[in-house]
């Protein structure tokens, strides 16, 4: 008994031996190694939780939203879109923010005496760039003026009668509608906070991307959204007696 035990305990002894002797040399590389994986399941788990957006919509402006309009817009969105696409059982449009501004829009807000990061500004026109070129959104809130500068590409947008099958009064040119003008901007609260002068637009789908059934179901969807947005009108008895 006491020749086994002591063999135990030998073996017990060079394995604690060993293990100090590897904790030594690579501890830094296991706490290392445990922290990428700690951070690894975080993400995961991040992930995972994320609600998926059925629709996605962006704004390109130097419009400002507080954590409250951000909330009122993410409302209006959800409820003018009132249908879950994707079917995990929520109804929610992934909206994006992208602060740029034109050349004179800098000049302007610095003339006023608002401080504006030009860092900021390309970084935001470099991510613009990268949307535009991978497709992900295809709704657009654009300030007018920025508009204007993006619309001189041909084939940039989508033309109204393809978008809508009609070019309606709201429009603010073949490729864009008026967001002013729409009821949806009158009603909600959230919408109203873009400037009266923003557009509407929906970037179009190019040739090589005619044969993606991803992106034509991502079409599908966006398209019902922008016909919802572009058509929401008032209930009978919410109209006010002029």
């Amino acid at each position: 008994m006491d020749g086994e035990k002591k063999e135990v305990g030998d073996y017990l002894f060079e394995w604690k031996r060993k293990f100090d002797n590897f904790w030594y040399h690579y501890k830094f590389v296991l706490l290392i190694g445990i922290a990428v994986l700690v951070f690894v399941v975080f993400c995961v788990a991040q992930c995972a939780s994320r609600v998926k957006g059925d629709v996605d919509i962006a704004y390109i402006g130097g419009q400002e939203f507080d954590s409250e309009t951000h909330g009122d817009l993410q409302r209006a969105l959800n409820e003018i879109l009132g249908e879950d696409f994707n079917g995990d059982g929520r109804i929610h449009v992934e909206f994006t923010k992208f602060a740029y501004m034109t050349d004179i829009q800098i000049e302007n807000a610095r003339a006023q005496g608002r401080p504006v990061s030009i860092e900021g500004v390309m970084t935001a026109q470099t991510q613009i760039e990268l949307e535009f070129a991978a497709g992900n959104i295809v709704i657009y809130f654009i300030d007018r003026d920025i508009y204007k500068q993006y619309a001189a590409r041909i084939g940039l947008f989508m033309p109204l009668e393809n978008s809508l099958g009609y070019i309606p009064e709201e429009a603010f040119d073949a490729y864009a509608v008026k967001l002013g003008s729409l009821q949806c901007w009158e009603y909600y609260m959230g919408l109203d906070n873009f400037p009266k002068e923003t557009v509407l637009a929906v970037r179009d789908l190019r040739v090589s991307e005619e044969d993606n059934e991803k992106m034509l179901e991502r079409y599908e969807r966006s398209l019902a959204m922008f016909r919802r947005l572009v058509e929401f009108k008032f209930k009978d008895e919410e109209k006010t007696s002029e």
